[in-house]
């Protein structure tokens, strides 16, 4: 016979009874309108924005890979016209303490890839627009710097290079020393995830003392299930910087968005650390990183660097049935560059620069094959970037002229190896990256 249940549920059935009646009913005899509701901003409106790169990119010495011949074939030399990138979206403050923003990319469009600069293509018939960024600023202190709360879609604070917009670098490219430690982090070039970021800005009195610290939570790199899951085992990722700031303060209200070049406004130097930790995955057993970067601009003279060491753990069954191998594959990343405002009979703002950058993975045969099991880079690559920038709008207009050149080692994973960028090109495969001569445009409305 079935058991009779009603003895305990008719009781609760009755509470909750009574308790809607009584929500429903209490406002019939209220007798003003609540007044708490947040009002917007006076003079609150969206502010929309509009930016773009575009290059004319020429490039050399280019080769890909022939898998039947095992040798390098020359690629023939070519002009590329390019949008490099492109955003479109808005800003807003809607109320005193809460900001959002939200931005569309549409990148590499016309994009060759068997050009020499680097990154994917979007040559469709309708080329793609997807998500860049989307996030809330939320001040938690009013009237303050110290406390704010960041949600959303967007970039950890880590690394200065990823968190300072191509648009403000001196380098026609970023370096890629964003590019590796992104990928080492997050297994993505974007840089972006989801998570949830505490930060804020310390002032002395002067400003010439200022303390800059982030602390982030955010979802790890989804490997499985078509990119959609980190798989069966779970580990957040957290991420935290810190920056000093002495002299003319690098920031005077705090952000999530950085500025490399002053134009000859700030006598000052940001030393930063920062760090990232993952745990336990189906890819690795631990997957962190640790770095510091520099920023010194002294009137005309700005110079930025930066170093980061990446670990990751895992473990991989040895041939010919010799047992489990446990380890720890470490690989480091690094940049300098500089440049000098050089301001020419009073009417043009020139800034010459150049950039160098490597990156130092495993070359022996163990360390490609701990590399290749945790699906992370080996080998090494170097470039450099020289060239001049031509200001003709403080922060939103100039021309470009670079050139790059490339060169990389894949150690003992020998010809047709894809163990880094320099070695690899998407939907090409396995090349030997070419040098390149840029033109380009930055423009922002």
């Amino acid at each position: 016979m079935a058991s009779n249940n009603w003895g305990w549920r008719a009781p609760a059935l009755s509470i909750s009874f009574v308790a809607w009646i009584f929500l429903l009913w209490t406002p019939l005899f209220a007798q003003e309108p609540f007044q708490g509701f947040l009002k917007n901003r006076e003079g609150f409106k969206i502010e929309p924005l509009l930016q773009f790169q575009f290059w004319s990119v020429y490039s050399s010495n280019q080769k890909v890979f022939n898998p039947q011949t095992r040798v390098y074939d020359e690629v023939e030399d070519r002009l590329n016209f390019l949008i490099r990138r492109g955003r479109v979206g808005f800003r807003m403050q809607p109320f005193d303490n809460l900001k959002a923003t939200v931005m569309l990319s549409f990148d590499a469009i016309g994009r060759d890839v068997q050009s020499g600069n680097f990154g994917a293509a979007n040559n469709g018939a309708i080329p793609s627009v997807g998500l860049f960024d989307a996030f809330l600023e939320w001040r938690l202190q009013p009237k303050s710097e110290k406390f704010f709360l960041v949600a959303g879609y967007f970039r950890p604070q880590i690394s200065r290079e990823s968190i300072t917009p191509a648009w403000q670098v001196g380098s026609l490219e970023k370096s890629a020393t964003q590019t590796y430690l992104r990928q080492h982090i997050l297994g993505i070039n974007a840089g972006r995830t989801a998570g949830v970021n505490l930060g804020g800005l310390l002032k002395n009195r002067t400003e010439k003392v200022c303390l800059n610290y982030n602390l982030g939570v955010f979802n790890p790199g989804f490997y499985a299930y078509s990119n959609n899951s980190v798989g069966s085992q779970f580990s957040p990722l957290l991420v935290g910087r810190t920056v000093l700031a002495l002299g003319d303060p690098e920031l005077k209200q705090y952000g999530i968005s950085y500025l490399q070049n002053y134009f000859n406004q700030r006598k000052g130097i940001s030393l930063a650390l920062d760090g990232s930790t993952q745990g336990q995955t189906d890819l690795f057993s631990r997957n962190t990183s640790i770095g510091a970067d520099v920023l010194l601009n002294w009137k005309a003279l700005n110079v930025d660097a930066e170093y980061h060491r990446m670990l990751r753990s895992g473990s991989r069954q040895l041939p010919n049935n010799a047992g489990l191998r446990n380890f720890d594959y470490t690989s480091s990343v690094q940049h300098l560059r500089f440049s000098y405002n050089w301001i020419a009979g009073k009417k043009l703002f020139l800034e010459p620069t150049f950039t160098l950058m490597q990156y130092k993975g495993a070359t022996d045969p163990l360390g490609q094959a701990d590399a290749l099991a945790v699906h992370t880079f080996a080998g090494t690559e170097t470039y450099c970037d020289t060239g001049i920038n031509w200001h003709l709008q403080e922060r939103k207009l100039k021309l470009m002229l670079h050139y790059i050149w490339r060169k990389g080692d894949p150690g003992a994973a020998g010809d047709g190896a894809t163990v880094n960028d320099y070695f690899t090109q998407a939907n090409v495969g396995a090349i030997r990256r070419g040098n390149w001569l840029g033109l380009g445009l930055n423009a922002i409305f």
